[in-house]
């Protein structure tokens, strides 16, 4: 393959790849303030209370869970067209929940580390258009940028190489 039809593919795969980033960022953030909304207004336990710590941990968890599967059936369906067909979706799985499951600590330490120093330097969320801007919010925005960028490299670099020994 010459070259600019080489950096044209790239091109391709990295739109594909941030557009279904965004999906599953939407994925993502609507099952982890979901499950933060069912917390707070189900389970009536306010935010600054420490029990909802527990909240935010099984928010994380499921928008994980959920993130993750979303996120290797559009990768390897989509975006990365030349993987090796040899290796089996198994293995391709298990090597990306593996590289997700080290995302997923970079993403609970942003966000865990984002909210804490927002409440300890007195944060409350402001309104916006209507909208709340929370601690929580700007900790999941922060995060979820550092993820992406994280998550193609190990995606292009461990679990979905290149067909016939390229370099993905």
């Amino acid at each position: 393959m010459d070259q600019k039809n080489k950096n044209k593919d790239n091109l391709r795969e990295i739109a594909v790849y941030l557009l279904f980033g965004i999906l599953t960022t939407v994925v993502s953030m609507a099952t982890y303030f979901g499950v933060l909304w069912f917390g707070e207004s189900v389970m009536l336990i306010s935010p600054e209370a420490a029990e909802f710590h527990l909240v935010r941990i099984v928010a994380e968890i499921l928008q994980w869970v959920l993130a993750v599967l979303f996120a290797f059936f559009t990768n390897k369906k989509w975006v990365f067209k030349d993987a090796d067909s040899s290796v089996s979706t198994g293995i391709q799985l298990l090597r990306f929940s593996t590289s997700r499951l080290a995302t997923l600590g970079l993403d609970a330490l942003i966000t865990f580390g984002t909210v804490w120093i927002l409440q300890t330097l007195g944060y409350k969320a402001i309104t916006l258009l209507g909208f709340a801007i929370s601690a929580d919010l700007i900790a999941k925005l922060a995060a979820s940028v550092v993820v992406v960028i994280s998550n193609y490299i190990l995606s292009k670099l461990f679990v979905f190489k290149a067909n016939n020994g390229e370099k993905n």
